[in-house]
């Protein structure tokens, strides 16, 4: 008896599967008949834990009146396969230990009353804890992930198609948006001091132009204000010394930014001097030649990725939307990657990247580490990064591509180096700045940025800013009977510090001001325009927007909304792809919210070269394509706000 019970619960369990492969446009399963004569409820308001849990996935679930049972099925991808991972539950919850770091899940529940069972409830997607992309992908290992991911692409694209079909026309609010030079002014403002790094005194006062701006738009009582707790690096003097022939004179250089002042061990920092060794890009294959660089100063050359825009535009098929009005794409464009170093990460545990060139020549005993900017466009040295918030002890510095040759010969001749970096580290804050637009219901879209910003920051982030601003001053104006869902206008600080304003403010309110948010429109780097090397170090605007990128993560309706725009606004250069492409979220505010929230995102962000360098300018920003922007930003918050009514 016991066999044959077996066999038929493995039959069933078959059909089961059948029923969790359904397709999403409601195909008709085999289990059908027996669901029908059973009559067992699909489990509805299946919940899975979104990064809130570091090893495992929770999955929670209303109770099915009179079941005796429930199995869990999972997928890699939202349209299946999904295959059983649990034995027959007797309670409406289950923790998935099995659940990779780094990883999304598609989840189904099947209820059961005995023999009969449920059509599988709609699927669910959670993860055990996700991670921003850190660079040491190849673009053979990028392009592999691609391909493989292709089909499963394609049919999602299919869906979101479907769905665009039946978008409500949006809450037009155009009459209200500020024009374009309007906007420009409010990045004007923003920009007014030499940087906001967090916690400085000119970030003090970007904040409070912000806290002002918005408090006047939407009134005092609804702008919330937080600090967000950090350690305030400044350098406030830096040297490169080299020698050569006898002569010490000084190298053209740039500090990396959390190095060479820690707490106790070095408060105000210092100098260091030692002999120089060429250690290539930086492999721990290149330092195991070099053997013992105790007390020497290291020189190597810092990496970045290329992204080939064009190949991975053909592979996708033009993405979910490709706009490039003026035809500049062909197989062969590519982007390097100026914000991502391949060989010296960006760390947001306290765990040290082995792979690190900051590290193989730290734990060797090095007493400094020199980097050149290999193939960063212009002749600058300006580069601030990695920007997560961790103190290094030893001294690094920055200099120019176009100085490799130099300085590499003096480092092949063992000539002399002494690296100086003085300042303070001391306690500080910077402050969260949170609009509220009150809707007729609590369902939340968020409209957020950051506000810091290493230098100048034109485009990062005083255009993103500035466009928060913008949508704020725009729909304060639509009338209430018109915003039938909630309006967040956020800036944090810190993105420069590991994006640790955007993580506390998610971790903080995820239970009250973002557990009903439906959709985070992330905006940065906005309305920037392409500089390219003239060959010579100097940078060239092109007559072109800067390649811009549009994440949206697996929601119909986000892909939708999204695709929409892009063809009604047709921005330059603008390509708009899965948001799992570059890693498990995309760099930037929109990753830390989703990751601690689970809210769907659409991520809009400018990818100029000279991003995180001291050339992001004001004369960088191309007034003439905000107000158009602006108008795409408020379409989609237009859609949403009779989305679902």
């Amino acid at each position: 008896m016991n066999k044959i019970m077996w066999t038929m619960a493995t039959a069933l369990f078959v059909l089961c599967i059948s029923s969790a492969y359904a397709d999403e446009m409601n195909e008709v399963s085999l289990s059908d008949g027996l669901q029908w004569i059973s009559q067992v409820d699909s489990p509805t308001n299946v919940v899975a834990s979104n990064g809130r849990f570091e090893n495992q996935v929770r999955l929670q679930w209303d109770p099915v009146n009179k079941a005796t049972g429930y199995s869990v099925f999972r997928a890699r991808n939202m349209a299946g396969p999904y295959v059983p991972i649990s034995p027959v539950l007797k309670t409406p919850t289950y923790d998935d230990a099995t659940a990779d770091i780094g990883k999304y899940y598609w989840y189904k529940i099947v209820a059961w009353k005995y023999i009969f069972f449920s059509k599988a409830s709609e699927p669910a997607d959670g993860w055990a804890a996700l991670f921003m992309p850190s660079g040491d992908e190849s673009s053979v290992q990028l392009l592999m992930r691609v391909i493989m991911d292709i089909p499963h692409f394609k049919r999602i694209r299919a869906f979101a198609s479907a769905v665009q079909l039946t978008l409500p026309v949006p809450v037009n609010a155009d009459e209200f948006i500020p024009s374009g030079e309007e906007i420009f002014s409010y990045v004007q403002k923003v920009c007014e001091t030499p940087h906001r790094r967090i916690g400085s005194p000119e970030a003090k006062i970007a904040e409070e132009y912000i806290i002002g701006e918005m408090e006047e738009i939407l009134g005092t009582a609804n702008v919330l204000v937080e600090e967000v707790d950090c350690d305030v690096y400044k350098a406030d003097s830096w040297k490169l010394e080299l020698e050569k022939d006898g002569v010490v004179s000084d190298f053209p250089a740039f500090y990396t930014v959390n190095t060479g002042i820690v707490y106790e061990e070095k408060p105000n920092g210092g100098f260091v001097a030692g002999e120089m060794v060429w250690a290539g890009e930086g492999t721990p294959e290149e330092f195991d030649k070099l053997g013992n660089i105790h007390g020497k100063v290291v020189v190597a050359q810092c990496t970045f990725p290329k992204f080939p825009v064009g190949l991975v535009q053909m592979l996708y098929d033009d993405g979910y939307y490709t706009s490039d009005p003026t035809g500049s794409f062909n197989l062969l464009s590519s982007q390097d990657l100026t914000f991502v170093r391949s060989n010296f990460p960006a760390e947001y545990t306290e765990e040290n990247n082995p792979n690190s060139v900051y590290w193989l020549a730290s734990d060797g005993g090095a007493a400094g580490l020199v980097l050149v900017l290999k193939d960063h466009p212009f002749d600058i040295n300006t580069h601030w990064g990695p920007y997560a918030g961790k103190m290094k002890s030893m001294p690094c510095m920055y200099v120019s591509h176009y100085k490799n040759d130099e300085i590499k010969a003096l480092a092949q001749a063992g000539g002399q180096a002494t690296l100086t970096i003085t300042g303070s580290l001391e306690k500080g804050v910077g402050r969260n700045i949170c609009g509220i637009l009150p809707g007729k219901s609590e369902e939340t879209i968020i409209v957020s940025t950051h506000h810091d910003s290493a230098f100048k920051g034109a485009t990062e982030d005083g255009t993103g800013v500035g466009m928060v601003l913008a949508m704020a001053q725009t729909w304060a104006q639509v009338p209430l009977e018109q915003r039938e869902k909630t309006l967040l206008f956020i800036a944090t600080t810190g993105h420069f510090y590991g994006g640790k304003g955007s993580r506390a403010f998610a971790h903080k309110h995820a239970e009250d001001l973002l557990k009903h948010a439906v959709l985070d429109i992330n905006l940065e780097h906005l309305g920037a325009r392409n500089y390219v090397d003239d060959g010579q170090g100097n940078g060239e605007f092109d007559g072109e927007q800067a390649l811009s990128i549009v994440f949206v993560n697996e929601d119909y309706n986000a892909i939708a909304t999204a695709s929409r725009m892009m063809q009604e606004i047709q921005p330059e250069r603008t390509l708009m792809i899965p948001s799992t492409l570059l890693g498990p979220v995309p760099p930037g505010e929109a990753g830390h919210y989703h990751m601690y929230t689970g809210v769907d995102f659409i991520h809009w962000i400018g990818q100029p070269y000279y991003l995180l360098t001291a050339d992001d300018t004001l004369d960088k920003v191309d007034v003439s394509q905000l107000y158009p922007l602006a108008k795409g930003v408020s379409s989609m918050i237009g859609t949403y706000m009779k989305l679902n009514e």
